[in-house]
């Protein structure tokens, strides 16, 4: 079987298929709702400390938990 030797310009040509195809992709799509949000860094600030916050609230009941029983004694 004769080996395949791409053309000079092969990953050129590819490359510009997948530009035109993901372009056409973008320009027809608009931004959902969550991209949006999420592209803001005031919002993923927010996200962060309120995960961080129900975190410690969390680690606070786990320990109550444990702690409750010898305290009622």
């Amino acid at each position: 079987m004769k080996e395949f030797e791409p053309s000079r310009d092969f990953v050129w040509k590819v490359m510009q298929s997948v530009r035109a195809s993901q372009a056409k992709a973008r320009a027809g799509n608009r931004p959902m709702i969550p991209e949006l949000l999420l592209s803001s860094r005031l919002v993923r600030v927010s996200l962060s400390a309120g995960g961080a916050m129900i975190g410690i609230i969390n680690l606070i009941r786990i320990s109550l938990i444990f702690l409750s029983p010898t305290l009622c004694r």
